[in-house]
């Protein structure tokens, strides 16, 4: 007797394929686990290596160029210790106040951004750009500054604080080593008098012969004239408001000499010529190439010449040259890098920790390390860290005051301001005296109305006993 043949029937058949493809999706399903749980497993580690997404950005907007790479390290830093925030910073070192104004306009202001160190900064809190910072400034806060730092119509108005100033600059002569020593003077004695300085000019452009020149200016942009005129008018004992009397006199003997100081140099052709189509930083680029021995501005010049032109000039840093009969006033220091926070911005907290990071010894210190500034904290400016070519020079303020405010970027002037009177008065456009006295009137006249209007009241301003020789 035969065996008995089985055979599977068609529906075990699809019964037995089921169950196959069913372990073979089940297989193909572990894998695709297995792979996902693999890329997961990868890539935790970078995960936990790269930072958070920022969750907050605030816009940092400041005019100072020659600090930006300190200020990138810094802010970097401060990134990866904060990862929920992302600083952008933005430079408008040309025509900054007019962007501001088109930000302002635009309902798209910073968050956090450089407001002025004199009494412009009363009409930005008029127009409510500016938020008062008195919630975060405690007294301890305020005690590691230097005794007034905080100033009525500067960072404080009406009482309350818009801003905090980070650093101080000082008026001072750059000259060019290089060229002194080229043409027979010392290196070590700059001129220390007016006559010095036209003699040492004069002296130095004779022996160029059209190579380089004893002075270099830059006046396409005539805010110079500030440095250039206004600054040696201190040092003969002129301010451009009299804070016994209430009232502005560019029309005086201290400005009339310092402008003639200008136009002798030009006349006599001691001054680098093209100085009406350069600019600043044309200017110091020619002081850095050689160009021109002498050459007056603020501290921050360091900044510039070292690690914006990185260059590697041979220069000197002394106080601005005195009248020769002797000094009659004090050349003037500024606060500087005054930070201060949007009345509109969305992240009052998160700007609070910038604005506190900005006006910190730390921030401070790298500022100062790197030649940028002289810190409003004294405990910083250490000779450890004035290091600087220039920097102890630039920090040294033996002849230097903060002067008091004066309302004149309070007022609605018609006309040109003192710095455009000047460009016009040096190049004979203008007649000296008439022009000085114009200026004179048209600024009493909007001071006058400004009283009136009561947006000045002019006893804030009053210092009977004002000394230019007093700190």
């Amino acid at each position: 007797m035969g065996g008995q043949e089985t055979r599977a029937t068609p529906h075990a058949l699809h019964s037995m394929d089921q169950k196959t493809r069913a372990n073979r999706g089940e297989s193909q399903m572990k894998k695709i686990i297995a792979g996902s749980l693999l890329i997961v497993l990868t890539m935790v580690p970078a995960l936990m290596k790269s930072p958070l997404v920022a969750q907050t950005k605030i816009i940092f907007w400041t005019w100072n160029r020659h600090d930006m790479e300190v200020k990138k390290r810094l802010f970097k830093k401060f990134e990866q210790e904060h990862p929920d925030i992302d600083v952008e910073m933005v430079i408008h070192a040309d025509r900054y106040q007019d962007m501001l104004k088109l930000a302002w306009d635009a309902e798209t202001p910073p968050d956090v951004f450089q407001i002025p160190e004199n009494t412009l900064v009363a009409l930005q809190v008029e127009a409510g750009w500016l938020m008062p910072l008195d919630q975060w400034i405690t007294p301890e806060f305020k005690a590691q500054y230097m005794p007034g730092i905080f100033r009525n119509h500067v960072s404080v108005i009406k009482g309350h604080i818009y801003g905090i100033p980070s650093g101080i600059f000082t008026a001072k002569l750059f000259y060019n080593k290089s060229l002194f020593r080229k043409v027979g003077l010392d290196p070590e004695k700059p001129p220390r008098t007016w006559k010095e300085l036209k003699e040492y000019a004069q002296k130095i452009t004779k022996a160029g012969k059209g190579r380089f020149y004893g002075f270099v200016i830059g006046a396409k942009d005539p805010w110079v004239y500030s440095m250039n005129v206004e600054w040696m008018a201190m040092v003969a004992g002129g301010t451009a408001f009299n804070y016994k009397t209430g009232k502005f006199q560019y029309n005086s003997e201290p400005f009339k000499r310092a402008l003639s100081l200008i136009i002798g140099l030009k006349r006599d052709g001691s001054i680098l010529p093209g100085m009406n189509s350069m600019d600043d930083d044309r200017a110091r680029l020619a002081f850095c190439s050689n160009k021109a021995a002498m050459i007056i501005g603020g501290s921050w010049n360091l900044g510039v010449f070292i690690d914006q032109f990185h260059s590697n000039v041979d220069f000197g840093v002394a106080d601005l040259p005195v009248p020769d009969e002797g000094r009659k006033g004090l050349a003037p220091a500024f606060l500087s890098s005054q930070w201060g926070i949007s009345s509109r911005t969305k992240h009052p907290q998160e700007a609070w920790k910038i604005v506190k990071l900005v006006a910190s010894k730390e921030w401070m210190t790298e500022m100062v390390r790197a030649g940028k500034y002289i810190a409003t904290i004294a405990s910083v400016n250490t000779p450890e860290n004035l290091k600087t070519k220039g920097m102890r020079e630039c920090a040294d303020l033996t002849y230097h005051k903060f002067y008091p405010p004066d309302p004149e970027e309070m007022l609605r002037l018609e006309g040109p301001d003192f710095n455009n009177v000047c460009a016009g008065i040096v190049n004979g456009q203008l007649e000296m005296n008439k022009a000085l006295a114009d200026l004179d009137k048209r600024l009493n006249k909007a001071l006058s109305r400004a009283i009136a209007e009561g947006k000045i009241r002019l006893e804030e301003f009053i210092i009977p006993d004002f000394n230019p020789m007093k700190k």
